[in-house]
């Protein structure tokens, strides 16, 4: 009769593994807990050993996940889908799991590096009861939109800022750009307005080197 603190070997297709048997029937639903669990005729090689003739690389990483219950693997692993064959061979249900989940966050990894984050700083200063003394200025969060933004830096250097400032604003979000932060502060009768306005773009996209037009 097996005991459940035991010390078991196996040779998992030429790779020698020893653990307990505990270890191995940590998920008794599992093929492993299955087979460990009880009086199994398990197949043995010449030495004495269990034998399973599955891939004997990739069961480091079932084996770790039975002892931790955690899936650690490292950062350059090329095994993937072959792991998570592995761990439906073995059954073990929040292994697989595990895998679904590292797979999905690898996903949105490379769909996040897709993206980068076009960036316009606006700031003005009114002056309450005189708009012609007020002041208007533009700024480009990258060489390439500072680019972008440079025929608005000339357009609104001339002419009322508050109607410059409204209509600016309105283009920089009919060009796909979002207010993603906006702060006022008054010092007398100035006041000081500023707005970060952000565009999420495929790298590399056409659409980042798109001019901006000022209507005159």
């Amino acid at each position: 009769m097996s005991t459940s603190n035991s010390i078991v070997t196996l040779n998992v297709g030429g790779h020698i593994y020893t653990t307990s048997r505990s270890t191995l029937t940590s998920y008794p639903d599992s093929m492993l807990g299955a087979m460990f669990g009880g009086d199994f005729d398990a197949l043995r090689d010449d030495q004495g050993r269990y034998f399973i003739d599955r891939d004997g690389t990739v069961f480091e990483h079932v084996l770790n996940f039975l002892r931790t219950t955690q899936l650690v693997l490292p950062e350059d692993f090329k095994k993937l889908p072959l792991l998570e064959i592995e761990a439906d061979f073995y059954q073990i249900q929040p292994l697989i799991e595990a895998v679904k989940s590292y797979k999905a966050r690898l996903e949105q990894g490379k769909d996040e590096e897709r993206w980068t984050h076009d960036v316009v700083l606006v700031s003005s200063e009114l002056y309450f009861g005189s708009p012609e003394k007020g002041s208007l200025s533009v700024y480009g969060g990258s060489k390439e939109i500072e680019d972008m933004v440079g025929n608005l830096r000339k357009t609104i250097s001339k002419g009322d800022p508050e109607m410059h400032m409204i209509a600016l604003l309105g283009i920089l979000q009919d060009n796909g750009f979002t207010v993603q932060s906006y702060g006022v502060d008054t010092e007398g009768c100035i006041f000081k307005h500023s707005w970060v306005f952000v565009r999420k773009t495929v790298r590399n996209s056409s659409r980042s080197k798109q001019n901006v037009e000022m209507p005159m």
